[in-house]
C-alpha cells in the first residue's frame, strides 16, 4: 500500500508514533494518553486493519485496556460503603419484653440477594424488635 492511498491525519499520527516509540525510555513504556485517544478517533474513521499496519499498532488491544479501566474505575465508584444500623440495648430489650418469654438466645440468620450475610446470637427479643432488624438489613 502506497502512502498516496493512506490519509493524511493517520500519517500524521504514524509519525507522533515513530518519534514517541523513538524516545522512550524502554520498550514496554505505556503508551502516551493523546496518542490513545487519537489511535481511537483513527479507528472510529477508518478501517481497524489499516491502522493496525500504519501505526504497527493493534488498535483492539488499546479498545480492551480502555474498557477494562473504565469498568474497574465505575465499579469503585458505584460501590457504596456498606449501610450499618445501630441494634437496640440488649439490656433496654430485655426490660421491655414480657414475662412470658424464654431467657434463651436465639441466633438469627439473614441473607440478602447480594451475599451480604448477617449472623447474630441474640437474646430473646420480642418480635418487633426482630422485625426492626430484618428490614433495617433487607433494605441495605
Amino acid at each position: 500500500m502506497d502512502s498516496d492511498s493512506i490519509p493524511a491525519d493517520l500519517l500524521d499520527l504514524q509519525a507522533r508514533f515513530v518519534q514517541w516509540r523513538a524516545t522512550r525510555k524502554y520498550n514496554r513504556e505505556p503508551i502516551p494518553e493523546e496518542l490513545r485517544s487519537a489511535t481511537l478517533e483513527m479507528v472510529r474513521r477508518y478501517p481497524p486493519s489499516l491502522v493496525r499496519r500504519v501505526l504497527k499498532f493493534d488498535p483492539a488491544r488499546l479498545e480492551n485496556k480502555q474498557q477494562g479501566k473504565r469498568s474497574s474505575r465505575a465499579a469503585v465508584r458505584e460501590s457504596q460503603p456498606p449501610a450499618f444500623f445501630k441494634l437496640p440495648d440488649p439490656a433496654t430489650v430485655l426490660n421491655q419484653s414480657s414475662a412470658s418469654h424464654s431467657p434463651s438466645d436465639c441466633r438469627l440468620v439473614l441473607e440478602r440477594p447480594d451475599g451480604s450475610r448477617l449472623i447474630m446470637t441474640l437474646p430473646a427479643f420480642d418480635s418487633s424488635a426482630i422485625k426492626s432488624l430484618c428490614a433495617d438489613f433487607l433494605r441495605g
